[in-house]
């Protein structure tokens, strides 16, 4: 059950809505979430239920503000589900209209591609650019010029897809569930790929969306022989590996045991603490004998007979990084399944490149 003032206010939102009213629709959004900012998760998820049903009823601008407002109540501990299907819908949308903005923008201009979240003024210079007289096109006969209406359409999905984008990148931060519900959409993982290089500021949707969760690894340290079976899940870059190998392993190999506090900056506590920069324990290099950048994800580790293989060596030189997650929302874990015996081991080893 609602607060009566709160109740209220998603009403007006619905009536606002309908009449169209952007700047009362807005004004009464932000009113919204000052009450509801440090709610109770039931009343969280009930305000979140009610604001979902707005999205068929709003332009594509208003529902991206909306979706960002969905999105900051899912990190305050809403349930997200009914949050996923619109925000997919609406982020595809501004994600296909961004690409077809990008195509038709090198067609007439050899100009750079405006920044990202455009103003409004912006918005509409944009699309005078793919419709007006502004030069002659780059190359003649590609360079036909848009209909007004469909310039400002595409410019509206180019300035508004960074704010879809949040929302999505919240969503899919929530559960391993959810990442491996949106990463088999193809859709989703179409238009994320077609606007991949023109919008580095969405770099988190394809990486997130490679998050690898219940993966197997096989773990192979080298000084000892020793081989090891493990399981991770939403574990965002290879920094974090990293640190939660040394961790998983602290009584099956030697290293100096990872100070707490990295660990728990790792995982789900505080991402900054007075213990200083992470020293790398461990070099990280695949069965093929290249080193896995500590900067790269796990997806990106080969595989090797069908398995992702990471042996281990001592470290060649000091290698610090910051504590921190590069997802704060997402909580990975890693579980050390078995140690596996001295043959699989030394199978392993004899498959794996020579240290180099």
């Amino acid at each position: 059950m609602l607060d009566r003032m709160i109740d209220q206010r998603c009403d007006d939102l619905y009536r606002a809505a309908e009449a169209q009213d952007a700047p009362g629709f807005l004004a009464t959004l932000q009113d919204l979430w000052e009450r509801t900012e440090d709610s109770d998760p039931a009343t969280a998820d009930a305000v979140l239920v009610r604001l979902c049903g707005l999205f068929d009823r709003l332009t594509p601008g208003l529902g991206a503000r909306l979706a960002v407002m969905g999105g900051a109540m899912v990190e305050n501990g809403a349930d997200p589900t009914p949050l996923i299907d619109p925000v997919v819908a609406g982020l595809c949308d501004a994600l296909e209209r961004s690409a077809e903005f990008a195509r038709a923008w090198r067609a007439v201009t050899d100009r750079r591609l405006p920044e990202p979240g455009l103003e409004n003024r912006a918005v509409l210079g944009a699309a005078r650019v793919l419709s007006g007289p502004l030069g002659l096109p780059r190359r003649l006969g590609l360079g036909r010029r848009l209909p007004f209406a469909r310039a400002l359409d595409l410019a509206v999905g180019w300035s508004i897809a960074e704010d879809w984008s949040l929302a999505a990148t919240t969503v899919l931060q929530q559960s391993a569930a959810i990442r491996a519900d949106l990463s088999r959409r193809p859709r989703l993982a179409a238009t994320v790929a077609a606007v991949e290089d023109d919008r580095p500021d969405l770099w988190c949707l394809p990486r997130l969306l490679a998050v690898l969760d219940d993966e197997p690894l096989i773990v192979l340290h080298r000084p000892t022989g020793r081989a090891h079976a493990i399981t991770i899940r939403g574990i965002g870059d290879n920094f974090q590996l990293c640190t939660l190998l040394a961790h998983i392993l602290r009584d099956h190999v030697p290293v100096t045991i990872p100070h707490p506090s990295w660990v728990a900056a790792a995982v789900d506590g505080p991402p900054q603490s007075q213990a200083g920069r992470i020293v790398a324990r461990f070099d990280l290099l695949d069965g093929a004998g290249e080193r896995i950048p500590d900067s790269g994800r796990p997806a990106d580790i080969p595989l090797l007979d069908g398995h992702r293989v990471v042996v281990l060596d001592s470290p060649s030189f000091r290698r610090t990084w910051n504590l921190g997650r590069t997802y704060p929302m997402m909580r990975p874990s890693i579980s050390l399944d078995r140690v596996l015996s001295e043959e699989e081991a030394r199978m392993w080893s004899s498959r794996v490149a020579p240290a180099p």
